[in-house]
């Protein structure tokens, strides 16, 4: 997979932006709205940034965070709370000034003529929700997306702006929409409209499903990884994958090689839980 054009993985932009909005999703989401620095290229649908945390004495590493949203003026990512490091993003003034570097990584292809079923979980949502909202048909024929949650709370149905016809949900709990996991409501909703191509971003187990059911479609699956990873450049290797496309197994790392692989292309039983 290649990076959005104008963006150049090796040599990776840096700025600085503030924040401009904070908007409360659920107990553990949040939107994060970040001014759009002059100059920062336009990003595709899974690159993300690198984000120095405002307590720099005690984060010293950055986050990364995929692109949820990007026009002239703003950056928006969505955000779960896990730890300190989110919870002291959470509580920033507007106003607040944040340093980051990209964007960076590979982006989900563009598939003119196709239709293609996207399936996010959690954060997972943001670079396919990114993909639908700069959707036009030189891009893709045909776009669903369907998000899953353990409960109604983790959908945020009503306070996120779903701008992607046709969105449908699911929870663990059955508290709203389909009752189950994602990925039985990808099956569900296959067997009720074939699709040409599927796209997920999510946790792992999520995304293993997924391509269980991709392969037994034999339907082709792109897939965006979360790996945890430390430097964003590919030079510190700590979020490294097994890979096979080249016809032997070798190592590739999310943030430079991807996030954004063909999901033929790893080894699936080797991929970190994350």
């Amino acid at each position: 997979m290649s990076a959005h054009p104008g963006t150049d993985r090796t040599r990776p932009d840096r700025f600085t932006t503030s924040v401009l909005d904070k908007i409360e999703l659920s107990a553990r989401y949040y939107l994060v709205v970040l001014e759009r620095p002059a100059g920062f290229p336009d990003p595709g649908a899974g690159t993300f940034i690198h984000l120095l945390l405002p307590d720099q004495g005690r984060f010293f590493l950055r986050r990364p965070f995929s692109i949820l949203d990007c026009d002239e003026k703003t950056l928006s990512l969505l955000i779960v709370e896990k730890g300190t490091g989110t919870q002291l993003l959470r509580r920033m003034s507007l106003g607040e000034e944040l340093d980051f570097i990209g964007p960076l990584g590979s982006v989900f292809p563009e598939m003119p003529g196709k239709r293609v079923l996207a399936i996010g979980g959690g954060v997972g949502l943001a670079p396919l929700y990114f993909y639908g909202a700069a959707l036009s048909k030189a891009t893709c024929g045909e776009y669903r997306l369907i998000y899953g949650a353990r409960s109604r709370e983790d959908l945020f149905v009503d306070s996120f702006d779903w701008r992607v016809d046709g969105m449908k949900f699911s929870t663990d709990d059955g508290s709203y929409g389909f009752k189950g996991n994602v990925a039985a409501l990808a099956a569900r909703e296959i067997d009720a409209s074939p699709v040409d191509v599927v796209f997920s971003c999510g946790p792992t187990l999520m995304l293993k499903a997924v391509d269980e059911l991709a392969r037994s479609k034999r339907i082709s699956h792109y897939v965006s990884l979360e790996n945890r990873m430390a430097c964003g450049v590919g030079a510190c290797r700590s979020c490294v994958v097994l890979w096979k496309g080249g016809g032997s197994e070798e190592y590739k790392t999310v943030c430079h090689d991807g996030p954004v692989f063909d999901a033929d292309d790893l080894v699936w039983d080797k991929l970190p839980e994350i």
